[in-house]
């Protein structure tokens, strides 16, 4: 099996907050953020430092919370909220956590800006109501 998802499980388990498809979303959420932006499929609204020609590919908190959104619903509808509270995920701040504890890690070698923060992830959208229909 692939090392860097048996390292991502591995991560999960040591945090033992969420599960570890909980993390294995997220990492799959910025690869599939980062090509809908690409394509313009998700308009970025904030193009921040990284953006630029020739340098890495940055995705800020609020555009990852765009594309995790977007994803749950089609993978899921209307259940995605269950199936992500089952994961211990009950907030965009939870995705915030998962995103800086891989961060944080050095076998996984992520990278982040200067400014990127956990309150990146604050409020981003309402748990209650994100999933309920299409937008």
């Amino acid at each position: 099996m692939n090392s860097h998802i048996e390292r991502i499980k591995h991560i999960a388990k040591a945090d033992g907050r969420y599960s570890p498809d909980a993390f294995l979303f997220v990492s799959d959420g910025i690869q599939q953020t980062v090509k809908w932006l690409r394509a313009g499929e998700i308009k970025p609204e904030d193009v921040g430092p990284g953006r630029g020609e020739g340098e890495e590919f940055h995705v800020s908190g609020q555009e990852l919370l765009v594309g995790l959104r977007r994803i749950a619903k089609e993978r899921w509808g209307m259940m995605a909220k269950r199936v992500l509270n089952g994961w211990g995920i009950k907030s965009t701040e939870d995705f915030g956590e998962i995103v800086f504890i891989m961060v944080e890690d050095p076998e996984l070698q992520w990278r982040k800006r200067e400014c990127d923060t956990r309150d990146d992830f604050a409020g981003g959208f309402d748990f209650e109501t994100a999933f309920d229909g299409w937008d």
